[in-house]
């Protein structure tokens, strides 16, 4: 399933990724602090906001707070 979804600095989400097997941090809010450039793939440093913990995760694992 493809679904487009507009990231932005500063912005708020959740972890919330498509594979049912990835639990760990499924759940946490999170704020997005940089775009980072690898040589084969862009990953999105945030920051946990319950534990303001910086950490790198990928695009298929944020989702945008619908409350």
């Amino acid at each position: 399933m493809n679904e487009t979804i507009s990231l932005s600095l500063g912005g708020s989400y959740i972890v919330a990724p498509d594979n049912p097997r990835k639990t760990k941090n499924r759940g946490r809010k999170c704020m997005i602090l940089a775009f980072e450039m690898t040589e084969d793939d862009v990953d999105i440093r945030v920051i946990y906001l319950d534990t303001q913990r910086e950490v790198l995760l990928k695009f298929s694992d944020l989702k945008p707070i619908t409350e």
